[in-house]
Formats: structure tokens, C-alpha cells, sequence
């Protein structure tokens, strides 16, 4: 299957032909770790776990690299939702910030998009052209309040010129119904001095505040 083929979703061989091909090794594994047949082998058991709906996805460009910022709380569902998501109404991957650089667990979370909270290779990705999804810190005392942002974060950005894209994500870790709503990119001065990092992540922590503020619904059970 083709990697093309796999962004746009649409099953370039069936399953008994993929698994023939990896017990064969003739299967592809970008620079970073991604395997696009792996992610559709295991799309159809993603999509029993969740129910996804995504709004504003024109917000994210068609092509060339992007940052999604989005939150999260104490569960692991969120950059599954997110990926899963996003490549569903774009057909693009996402690279989600985080990855654990230990073996077993990173090299196959790399396997599904993955990768590890370095600024380099956050750059590398975005010069790439590659969706990179962030999660800010963990919002452990309320639903309702997103998390922190680190300022370094975002110096990648800054230095690739790439938008920053806030991203609600409304849902429950047991629940299966999740809710993704993408932001207007935040405005920023590449050239802005010491402090533009620094001002970039307010301006995002804030924009992706709101965000979830209009998304969330008005009862906990939801």
C-alpha cells in the first residue's frame, strides 16, 4: 500500500495482502519510525475504541508542517484521538510529541506516529513538512482548564516559520464519543525577539483555553 493511499484512507490492498508483505519485509518506515501500514492494519480496532468528530480541519494547511496544540488530562486516549482524528478528515498523519526515547514501548510508539520531546527533531519534522501534535501539561485538577504550555516548546516553530494551531479535545478516557475542535492558527512574529517564545505559548495556551470553553458541553455526563 502506498503511503499516499493511506493518507487518503482509502485501502490500497486488503488485510491478508499487508500482512504478507510485512512477513515478507517489504514494508516502509520513514526516518522518524512511522509505518503507514501498521496504522491501517490497526485503524479498524481504533475506530471500535472511538467515536471521533473533528471540526475545523480547514483551519490546518493541505500541505507543509504545522504544530497542533492541544489538551489533555490523565488518561492515554488523547494523541490516539488527535492522530486518529486528524487523519481522518485530512488524510495527513499527525507526530505526536512524547514518545518515551526507551525501548520496547518508544521505538513502537514511533511505529504509530510517535516521536520524542526534542526540539530538533520537532524542527526536523516541521522543515519535513509533518503535522507535529503537542499536548500541553496534563490538566489534573479540572476538566475545564487546560494545561501548561512550555515555552521551548515552541521555539521549533518559531525557528521553521510553521503555524501554531490550538485544539480542543472534549471526551471522557472511558467514554468512546470524543469531540475535536481546531482553532484559527495563532499569530506570531518569527522575528520577535527573546521573548516571542514565551508570548507564543500564552497567546496559545489562551486561544486553546477558549477553544475548550465553547466546546465543552454544559453537563459533566456527557
Amino acid at each position: 500500500m502506498s503511503v499516499d493511499a493511506v493518507r487518503r484512507g482509502i485501502p490500497g490492498a486488503t488485510l491478508a495482502t499487508q500482512l504478507g508483505r510485512r512477513a515478507r519485509g517489504g514494508f516502509i518506515v520513514d526516518e522518524w519510525g512511522l509505518d503507514p501500514d501498521l496504522v491501517a492494519v490497526a485503524d479498524p480496532v481504533l475506530a471500535v475504541r472511538w467515536d471521533i468528530t473533528v471540526e475545523g480541519a480547514n483551519q490546518l494547511p493541505n500541505v507543509g508542517g504545522a504544530v497542533l496544540v492541544f489538551n489533555r488530562r490523565f488518561g492515554i486516549s488523547e494523541p490516539w484521538v488527535v492522530a486518529r482524528g486528524i487523519r481522518q478528515a485530512t488524510g495527513r498523519f499527525v507526530r505526536t510529541v512524547g514518545v518515551p526515547d526507551v525501548a520496547p514501548v518508544g521505538p513502537l510508539l514511533r511505529r504509530f506516529g510517535g516521536v520524542v520531546d526534542r526540539t530538533d527533531e520537532i524542527a526536523g519534522l516541521l522543515r519535513a513538512g509533518q503535522l507535529v501534535g503537542l499536548p500541553m501539561a496534563r490538566g489534573m485538577r479540572s476538566r475545564e482548564q487546560v494545561g501548561r504550555l512550555e515555552v521551548e516548546r515552541l521555539e521549533a516553530a518559531l525557528d521553521t516559520g510553521c503555524p501554531v494551531v490550538p485544539v480542543a479535545l472534549v471526551g471522557r478516557e472511558l467514554g468512546r464519543s470524543w469531540r475535536i475542535v481546531v482553532g484559527r492558527p495563532v499569530p506570531f512574529d518569527p522575528d520577535g525577539g527573546p521573548l516571542a517564545a514565551a508570548e507564543l505559548a500564552e497567546a496559545t495556551r489562551q486561544a486553546a483555553q477558549v477553544l475548550l470553553d465553547e466546546s465543552l458541553p454544559t453537563s459533566w455526563w456527557f
